[in-house]
């Protein structure tokens, strides 16, 4: 579960608020979070090292409420999708979420840098932060296959449960690997998801 911070901390200044998460995204974007420095954001931004406390119990609160932030702002991007899912075949649907989901990273690089730090360790805080993400994608996915099957877009001897996890661990191995190079390649990224949801609907034999 995410922890949001203090209300001290939505008591300042919006200007300050910014600020401090300001810091907070520059140096988790340049160092994975146990290399990330709490005394880097502290002087970044400008406060007295007990007022840091007075907002957030300690870094791993802060990281967490900047997880929360990207993953609101990335909703912005599919919300519009997402209000007209059950009307979309689920794989045409995947792929437009997909195309948004790298328009969101090529908007915001540091996001990016964020992310692709906190996948080269998948320890315990990786645990924490995508297991329920994961599990909660892939429950929705299953409900998207199974009325897809209804509709006969899916031929109704699919496993769901299957076919998510595949479209889940596939398309995490592409994003992994592209955000491995220093530049996503958004034409690049599209071709390999055409490529993986052409070989979904048309099968290999």
């Amino acid at each position: 579960m995410l922890i949001i911070p203090t209300k001290t901390f939505f008591n300042l200044a919006m200007k300050k608020q910014e600020r401090i998460i300001a810091a907070a995204v520059d140096e988790f974007s340049q160092r994975r979070f146990e290399e990330a420095k709490l005394s880097n954001i502290i002087k970044a931004s400008i406060i007295p090292r007990g007022s840091f406390y007075q907002y957030f119990q300690n870094k791993k609160d802060l990281y967490l409420y900047v997880f929360k932030i990207i993953k609101s702002k990335k909703l912005e991007y599919l919300k519009d999708l997402l209000t007209n899912e059950q009307e979309i075949p689920f794989l045409d649907l995947f792929k437009l979420l997909y195309a948004q989901g790298i328009k969101f990273s090529i908007d915001h690089p540091e996001y990016v840098e964020i992310f692709r730090l906190f996948i080269s360790g998948k320890g315990q805080l990786y645990r924490e932060l995508m297991g329920d993400g994961l599990k909660l994608t892939h429950q929705h996915y299953v409900t998207y296959i199974e009325i897809d099957k209804e509709k006969g877009f899916i031929r109704p001897e699919i496993d769901s449960n299957i076919l998510a996890n595949l479209v889940i661990n596939l398309t995490t191995n592409i994003a992994i690997e592209e955000f491995s190079s220093e530049e996503i390649n958004y034409d690049e990224l599209l071709k390999k998801i055409d490529s993986l949801i052409n070989i979904f609907k048309k099968g290999v034999e």
